[in-house]
């Protein structure tokens, strides 16, 4: 079987990759519209695919935009070129396999045939089978803090191409952050097609850790629940997943982490949790 940067750049996977983003307006690189890439459409593909398979490719400076939240305050926004889309499109074909093969059952978030709703019917199931107390949950900017060190620690131990590593490398130097010498590169793009793969990838350590653990959790991305008989284990739960971020190098939003009792005043995902019965 061919390596998956070879499998990448079939062109049956760069095909279905085009296939996802043909319908896109962004333009394709800087300098180089959309309508104006389609004349030669065939030629500008095989130029990306030819610079990826021998290293010269390189990914155009991303385009920032501000966007006013519902509670008003402004908010950052990154945005990658045609070009570098379907890139990251084609890569995220192969490592999707590995992903599913490694993910934990109570995971939800950006998996195919998974949803938003079906992770609320497991957190409704976990609740009337007698897990009425919660960890509601809510980790600090995850996808502006996630270290570049520790995430490529996780690429390389599930990931077993150089040239994919190397390329994600690029992306990350792109859209990351840097936060000190102590601290170092921090952050990935919410704009990168592959973010939900690497956010889903690095925090299944924390999911194994709570399954070692034996706490039930329901996660969709960066958001998630912790499921406890009683308020005393929930609070242990909680003390054990501050610890297990910490870990990680990541940290709970203090502000919007509270253990509490299940019952509509409590929202997970846009949807309002039921009453507890005990």
């Amino acid at each position: 079987m061919a390596d998956l940067f070879t499998q990448a750049l079939s062109p049956q996977v760069i095909n279905a990759a085009w296939k996802h983003l043909r319908t896109e307006k962004t333009v394709w690189r800087p300098g180089l519209n959309r309508w104006d890439m389609e004349n030669d459409l065939v030629l500008h593909i095989l130029t990306l695919v030819d610079e990826l398979r021998s290293g010269r490719y390189r990914p155009a400076p991303l385009r920032q935009f501000t966007i006013t939240k519902g509670d008003g305050k402004q908010r950052v926004l990154s945005a990658l070129s045609l070009r570098d889309k379907l890139a990251q499109r084609a890569v995220l074909t192969v490592l999707e396999p590995i992903g599913e093969q490694l993910f934990c059952n109570d995971s939800y978030g950006y998996r195919a045939g998974r949803s938003i709703e079906m992770a609320f019917y497991r957190a409704k199931e976990r609740i009337v089978c007698g897990l009425p107390w919660l960890v509601d949950a809510d980790i600090r900017s995850f996808f502006d803090t996630i270290p570049h060190s520790g995430l490529r620690k996780v690429l390389k131990r599930h990931i077993p191409d150089q040239r994919i590593l190397n390329v994600i490398d690029l992306w990350l130097a792109e859209g990351g952050s840097h936060f000190g010498f102590l601290r170092g590169r921090r952050g990935i793009a919410q704009g990168f097609v592959i973010s939900p793969f690497l956010c889903n990838l690095y925090l299944h350590q924390l999911d194994t850790a709570l399954i070692g653990k034996n706490i039930p959790f329901v996660r969709f991305a960066d958001d998630f629940l912790l499921f406890a008989p009683d308020k005393a284990s929930a609070e242990m739960a909680l003390a054990f997943v501050k610890k297990e971020l910490a870990a990680l190098k990541l940290e709970l939003n203090s502000e919007k982490t509270r253990v509490v009792k299940s019952g509509p005043g409590v929202q997970f995902l846009g949807f309002k949790m039921p009453k507890a019965k005990v």
